[in-house]
């Protein structure tokens, strides 16, 4: 897990310099050593946080010497045991142990052929110098960021923002339209754009061929989302095939030649990695989770208990309120853009202390909402379609009844208020939502179409959106960003590209199986010993009293941050629509600190990284 930099094209020795400097700007990411490969066309540049192979032989930039072929990579391969074994049965040799050298054989081997092989996250460079040739690749879900821009002299790459700035510091203006595609539409990098102009995303499971000769950029997607599901599975299969696959993915996810800890919430998704680790280790995970002040302990008695099943260490992290604006402007820094979750505060906290305790490697709960239907949005969307078959009234009260044990009255309401009315949605987002804060003219980026829509049933179709557009790739983000601040690598056994094509080919019968969300996960659950939380009836997310802090001492704070003359929000968003906000929120309007938070932290980032240095 490291921070990747490179530059490719018509270079002189004073870009050189500039270069480390640059590469410094991602020291967070990688503080155990450091490499710059230098030649008459091309800088190389990688930090490293050492995970496997701590010895000099996992250095990077990293050689292959018969060849030539130079690559920096971030990200872990997980089968890169497997993977060695294959590549030494086709007569290649290694020096040492990293999944560096494995990923840099395999290339050698099989070339862009090589990507579906791997599993694992990734964002690598693999040069060619005797080719003039680049490939870029990025993870099938985006678990590792890569950013490039292109030029008239040259393409450059790098892990976050903030080194291409360093590069090319005209960069550093607003890109409009994706500002308003995240605080309109929700959506982080959907137009494969990032908050700076003429700075690009690559979209997840692609990558990109690069001819310095020619100046060609060719961009391919390698993986595609499953869309059917399977046939003729039953319950007591699917229940065995989900243990196989997500035993399987902690197994791998374990492997680490420094210790490995885990965030634990007390909810099914990281309970489920705990259980899984007890499975494939006598050794139990030391484990994190978040406090408050004032009385708000968060998770923690689901936690307990959920430790306390496994015989696993329990470290309760504080995330005091007192200090949480304060957090955010060095949050703003790590993320080069704004955030729509609170939920980067007390993870901040966390990470901090994980790192403190020395357990550099953490795994975590990312990805199962998503692909297992565990929001209120996609139980409401299965009752409907529930409706549409005309079930007995004894089966609904039934599906009514489970939904109401887990998600409260209010958002299921709410979300069924959603999914039975566009119009009323269109009419709530104007009235309350987040377009009533716009100045007039204001107008939101279209939302951009998926390939699967229509092709399957509605709720497979709002897991697939939410986990490659809609939610995911925002905690994915602000996952990485938080994480890599503290030197720690958060690994996501629910992102093992195995599991995520089986739960979405799960067949939809077996979504809310017996009136429970996630029937599977708690299953297993059950079968391995934690019974309580396998049970648990509420649905809590990753709950912060943000409502509260944007609401202390009355909102001036917030007031002060958001309405001070000259705000660069005020571009875009009324000072008076922003007052009514803050008010709303005092009251406990429904919604209001969601918006509330995401202008708060679109101005923190428009104050550490855009103010002061825009180029007009």
């Amino acid at each position: 897990m490291c921070g990747i930099l490179g530059w490719l094209g018509d270079l002189t020795p004073a870009d050189t310099p500039r270069f480390h400097a640059a590469l410094d700007t991602l020291a967070h990411r990688g503080p155990d050593d450091s490499g710059v490969w230098v030649s008459a066309d091309a800088l190389l540049g990688h930090r490293r946080l050492s995970i496997l192979d701590l010895s000099p032989a996992g250095h990077q930039p990293m050689v292959e010497p018969a060849s030539g072929a130079v690559i920096v990579f971030n990200g872990e391969i997980y089968n890169h045991i497997e993977l060695r074994e294959q590549l030494e049965g086709l007569g290649h040799r290694f020096v040492g142990h990293s999944d560096t050298e494995v990923l840099l054989h395999a290339l050698i081997e099989w070339g862009e052929a090589a990507l579906p092989r791997l599993n694992g996250m990734w964002a690598f460079a693999y040069w060619q110098p005797e080719r003039k040739r680049l490939l870029l690749a990025r993870d099938r879900f985006g678990v590792k960021p890569l950013y490039y821009r292109k030029g008239a002299d040259g393409l450059a790459f790098a892990s976050e923002p903030k080194a291409l700035l360093s590069l090319f510091p005209q960069h550093r203006a607003v890109n409009e339209a994706v500002l308003l595609d995240f605080l309109g539409n929700n959506l982080l990098y959907a137009h494969g754009e990032s908050f700076y102009q003429g700075i690009h995303v690559m979209p997840p499971a692609h990558y990109a061929v690069y001819d310095l000769t020619t100046g060609s950029f060719d961009r391919v997607s390698y993986w595609q989302y499953p869309t059917e599901e399977i046939e003729g599975l039953t319950r007591q299969e699917a229940v065995a095939q989900f243990d196989a696959l997500l035993t399987d993915a902690v197994r791998l996810r374990l492997r680490s030649d420094v210790p490995v800890g885990l965030t634990l919430s007390g909810g099914l998704d990281s309970t489920g990695i705990l259980a899984a680790a007890g499975v494939n280790s006598s050794a139990p995970l030391t484990c994190f989770t978040s406090v408050y002040g004032n009385g708000e302990v968060g998770e923690l008695p689901w936690a307990q208990r959920a430790s306390d099943a496994a015989h696993a260490p329990l470290i309760p992290v504080a995330a005091p309120a007192d200090d949480w604006l304060a957090t955010l402007r060095k949050v703003a820094w790590h993320m080069d853009g704004p955030g729509y979750s609170p939920a980067v505060y007390p993870l901040w906290h966390l990470m901090k202390r994980a790192r403190s305790e020395g357990v550099p490697v953490l795994l975590e709960g990312q990805g199962a909402d998503e692909a297992l239907a565990g929001y209120p949005q996609y139980a409401v969307l299965d009752l409907l379609d529930r409706l549409s078959d005309h079930p007995a009234p004894g089966d609904l009260m039934t599906r009514f009844a489970a939904m109401r044990r887990t998600f409260s009255l209010r958002w299921t309401a709410a979300w069924m208020a959603r999914e039975l009315s566009p119009t009323l949605l269109r009419w709530h987002r104007q009235r309350t939502g987040f377009e009533s804060l716009l100045r007039d003219g204001v107008a939101l980026p279209p939302v951009v179409p998926q390939p699967w829509e229509g092709k399957t049933d509605r709720v497979r179709q709002r897991l697939l959106a939410d986990h490659a557009q809609n939610i995911l790739p925002g905690l994915l983000h602000y996952g990485d960003a938080i994480s890599m601040a503290h030197g720690i690598e958060a690994r996501h056994p629910f992102m093992d590209y195995r599991l995520v094509e089986w739960m979405f080919r799960l067949p939809k019968r077996l979504r809310f199986d017996q009136g429970e969300t996630k029937s599977v996960l708690r299953e297993y659950l059950r079968k391995h010993g934690q019974i309580a939380i396998g049970n648990r009836p509420d649905k809590k997310g990753y709950p912060t009293p943000v409502g509260k802090w944007l609401a202390s001492d009355q909102g001036r704070e917030i007031e002060a941050l958001l309405l001070k003359p000259g705000n660069r929000l005020h571009q875009w968003c009324d000072p008076a629509k922003i007052r009514r906000l803050i008010e709303r929120n005092k009251q406990g309007v429904m919604g209001a600190e969601h918006h509330l938070y995401k202008l708060v932290s679109t101005q923190i980032w428009l104050d550490e990284c855009i103010a002061g240095g825009e180029v007009a």
